[in-house]
């Protein structure tokens, strides 16, 4: 998938486009450039664009919004820009548009912003692109680095800059609530409102069926009856995917795959519970189970190099990416014009990604376990925020608990101006290693005390400040989940699966990030399984599986990932970086310390990080440093523009 615009005089030599790219559009100081992966529809004088996929168009006339497949027929009753603009808002899909009306230009994304969208503006020109390596900054030798960018790749899990940032000084991405105007030859960033949704009190029976009746649909609109494949995980998730397509299209025009984790010599296979499950719900539904060997204990070095333009040109890296890789060249070779499914993002949009983040892992009952990531879900609840604003959170028996398994560490301390609270609130959510209510970025020593200043201030002018203004209690959720979108799903971890599923030809399909979807669980209340009473996390998914479909229910009871089945003190990527196949590649990379070139003294702690390199070189594994190391390992494995 490749997309270039570019509007004015731009002289920098750039390259053709890859993969029968070509001209489709020049006038008026516009270029644009793509491959075949490109849709145009005339609307009278105007002309319209989309790049990507669409899913189809809600109807405004159905509680359900349901989905009609015919954008032409649409799009043939809209008479003006305008009504164009309004329609593009009811498209469900993942794609960029290009809205030409005479001169002037419109540039913007699906209400997610599922595809990245790269520019680069300089007094001449803009340019804009689907990947960095389309970009004229890249030919530069002294390139600057966005050092915020820079942190939050390094500091957050995600590997990867938030939606708007990148690791490139004067790069940036398009927002999700952004769009790009080009109008009497001058470039406007237009900011979008987000749209916040309040708690409501739900029906039982009637919310249910509603749920149940929109997950079908997220589903069967997105599949094939050609055939469907299923990423599958042995979870909740992934199950709930393939039992819907069983449902739909029976067992021969369904399968999945999983991946067989491998290691070191030493550890062997770190996920047999996973296979066995998945295996056992893969004979339940009669479909057949493929495994793909993430072998990496014989094999990876030869992986960064083959991926290495790849990797720069979206900024990915980490192990899940490799492992995304592995499964897309699989299903490639394997398909045969069929749909593909994951589950991912269902932990953030059910209960904010609190499955195993904040478990008590060391619990002996797993019923306990399970039951902690409904605590942590209750501290970014509208309950919790309430006892924030009237201070009586100090004396919250569920908060005091939690936090007592992070003792020696430092707390913001909470104060009597409530903006400031809830900025905290947020900011342990998003901008912290440890996803704690008041967790101080003081914990971490990878900043100066300016280079954490200067992080929590841009963020929050970027990110946080407009949300915090029109939080409430009641539409606490919904803002949680929008930011979510702009920092965990487009900044990192969705990010690598489209983008290794695009680099192959794969077309991704993530039920669970459906707008319909999305806007009911962001309405959905705390007591649907976000807060303290017994209903389970993901409570709506399982009640689904348990009442409305062919499930094998009995086979989800105990642990439900191989980070509950292993021994809690197994750390992935200790294997990954000192047993693998990987090590000898990072040991080289590593010790050419690369990263001083890039991160500034006035922001970074270069001795601290030196320190953790040293001692990482000497083959010492201390655990206090490895997350630390293991991002700067995997942030130096990326390579870099103008670095050799």
């Amino acid at each position: 998938m490749s997309l270039r615009i570019t509007f004015g005089n731009n002289n920098s030599n750039q390259d053709s486009l890859k993969a029968n790219g070509q001209v489709i559009y020049q006038k008026n100081n516009c270029v644009i450039e793509s491959d075949n992966n490109i849709l145009y529809y005339p609307i009278g004088k105007s002309k319209l664009y989309i790049y990507g996929r669409v899913v189809g168009v809600k109807s405004s006339e159905s509680n359900l919004a349901e989905i009609s497949s015919n954008l032409a027929q649409e799009l043939s009753k809209c008479l003006t820009p305008a009504s164009v603009k309004a329609l593009i808002k009811k498209i469900e899909g993942r794609f960029i548009y290009i809205l030409i009306d005479g001169v002037n230009i419109e540039i913007g994304t699906d209400t997610l912003g599922e595809i990245d969208l790269y520019y680069q503006h300089d007094r001449d020109y803009i340019v804009l692109a689907s990947d960095l390596g389309l970009l004229p900054f890249t030919k530069n030798k002294n390139i600057q680095y966005d050092q915020i960018g820079v942190a939050h790749s390094l500091y957050v899990y995600g590997y990867r800059p938030a939606k708007k940032h990148t690791l490139y000084k004067n790069i940036k991405r398009l927002g999700v609530h952004e769009r790009i105007e080009w109008k009497n030859e001058k470039f406007n960033l237009i900011k979008i409102k987000s749209t916040l949704h309040n708690i409501t009190q739900f029906d039982f029976k009637e919310h249910h069926d509603t749920y149940s009746n929109l997950f079908l649909d997220a589903v069967e609109k997105r599949s094939s009856p050609k055939g469907n494949i299923v990423y599958l995980s042995s979870g909740w998730d992934s199950t709930s995917i393939l039992a819907a397509l069983v449902h739909m299209y029976g067992a021969k025009k369904t399968r999945a795959v999983i991946g067989r984790m491998h290691f070191s010599k030493e550890t062997g296979v770190c996920n047999p519970y996973e296979i066995t499950r998945a295996q056992k719900i893969a004979d339940y539904f009669g479909v057949k189970l493929e495994i793909v060997e993430f072998d990496y204990y014989k094999r990876g070095p030869e992986l960064t190099v083959k991926y290495s333009d790849f990797m720069k040109n979206h900024m990915l890296t980490s192990m899940s990416l490799y492992q995304w890789l592995d499964l897309a060249e699989y299903v490639a070779a394997t398909s045969n014009g069929e749909a593909v499914f994951s589950g991912e993002i269902s932990d953030g949009v059910h209960n904010f990604g609190f499955s195993q983040s904040l478990t008590v892992l060391d619990h002996p009952s797993h019923e306990f376990r399970e039951y902690s990531d409904k605590m942590a879900s209750y501290l970014y609840g509208p309950t919790f925020l309430e006892a924030i604003l009237d201070g009586s959170f100090k004396n919250d028996s569920i908060y005091n608990f939690l936090k007592d398994r992070y003792k020696g560490g430092i707390f913001d301390l909470p104060s009597n101006n409530k903006t400031e609270n809830i900025t905290n609130l947020l900011s342990s959510m998003f901008l912290r290693d440890a996803r704690f209510p008041f967790w101080s970025l003081e914990n971490s020593a990878y900043f100066t005390k300016k280079g954490r200043e200067f992080y929590q201030a841009e963020m929050n002018e970027s990110y946080l400040d407009e949300v915090v203004r029109d939080v409430t209690s009641d539409n606490l959720y919904s803002s949680i989940i929008d930011l979510y979108n702009s920092f965990h799903w487009n900044g990192g971890t969705v990010s690598s699966l489209y983008s290794t599923a695009d680099l192959f030809g794969i077309n991704m399909n993530l039920p669970f990030k459906d707008t319909r979807l999305i806007k009911f669980l962001s309405e959905m209340p705390e007591s649907w399984g976000r807060g303290l009473e017994m209903r389970p996390t993901k409570y709506p998914l399982k009640e689904f599986l348990k009442n409305k479909i062919d499930y094998p229910y009995h086979l989800q009871s105990g642990p439900h990932s191989y980070l509950y089945d292993t021994d809690h003190e197994f750390d992935h990527a200790a294997e990954w970086n000192y047993r693998s196949a990987f090590n000898s590649q990072y040991q080289k990379i590593m010790s050419k310390r690369e990263y001083r070139n890039i991160l500034s003294e006035e922001f970074f702690n270069i001795s601290y990080l030196d320190k953790i390199v040293s001692n990482y070189l000497k083959g010492k594994e201390i655990k206090e440093e490895k997350h630390d190391l293991e991002n700067l390992i995997y942030f130096s494995v990326m390579g870099f523009y103008g670095q050799k």
